[in-house]
């Protein structure tokens, strides 16, 4: 009879020791969620609305949404860059999320867990809201210097090749009209020529595409999610708002190796 109760206990034994090396193995193998690099580009120069207040309260929501969704654990990381006549070097912002890291509850009791959980959701709320401070405080930041004069859009291609995180998940973010406006010999300039049709953006954004080509790294092109957040309202007219600027913007991305199709925000 003791014989077969130390059977008993050493099969029990050994099941046990099955089941936690199978959870172990099983915590390895949950796949490890790539970090999230959210660039945002927000428009500083001189463009004039009609209704401001609905253009900050779009754009804010749309902030408030994009450190929602993208700021969620150590790694994830926030860059603000102003667009206006020097774009390359208007850097305003620039973080990683650090303190919230969720701890391995594996082993924990039930109160353990929750406690840790708790503990998470309370630092990832800190830096959530660190976060979304920095980037409405630069939406509502004027911008009174000469750089407001001009609109260097595809300056943010540097920008996006120099700093994105190869190992993360990277999404582009332009709030703006995206009309550009470089009043140089081999630039464009739509406040002065907009593309007409969409057969004349995609001629210019081939063209332009040949100029831009190698902006991109193939791997970051390859990766890369752009975002258009207009300020137009869904009434606006197709003078206020030119879909062939829109469409432009949508070819070149292309062109120059960008394999997600651009989605607008709305």
């Amino acid at each position: 009879m003791k014989k077969i109760k130390i059977q008993q206990i050493r099969v029990l034994s050994l099941v046990l020791l099955v089941l936690a090396a199978c959870g172990k193995e099983e915590e390895a193998k949950k796949p490890v969620a790539k970090p999230v690099q959210s660039v945002v580009f927000l428009d500083k120069s001189a463009s004039v609305f009609d209704d401001v207040d609905y253009v900050n309260r779009k754009y804010a929501k749309a902030l408030q949404d994009i450190v929602n969704g993208n700021i969620r654990t150590k790694g994830d990381r926030l860059d603000i860059y102003y667009v206006h006549e020097n774009t390359g070097k208007a850097q305003v912002f620039s973080d990683v999320c650090q303190a919230a890291v969720l701890e391995d509850t594996t082993y924990a009791s039930p109160t353990d867990k929750e406690a840790i959980r708790n503990d998470f959701q309370l630092a990832l709320r800190k830096e959530k809201s660190e976060f979304l401070n920095q980037a409405l405080t630069h939406l509502m930041k004027p911008n009174p210097t000469a750089t407001s004069r001009n609109t260097d859009i595809w300056a943010t291609l540097e920008v996006v090749n120099r700093i994105a995180d190869t190992a993360a998940t990277v999404n582009a973010y332009y709030f703006s009209d995206m009309i550009e406006s470089m009043p140089c010999s081999n630039r464009r300039d739509f406040h002065v020529k907009p593309p007409k049709t969409r057969e004349e953006a995609e001629t210019w954004a081939k063209a332009d595409g040949a100029t831009l080509k190698g902006a991109l790294r193939p791997e970051i092109a390859g990766k890369l999610t752009v975002y258009l957040v207009s300020p137009f309202k869904p009434t606006s007219t197709t003078r206020e708002n030119n879909p062939n600027v829109t469409y432009y913007w949508e070819q070149l991305f292309k062109e120059i190796g960008v394999t997600q199709p651009v989605r607008e925000i709305n």
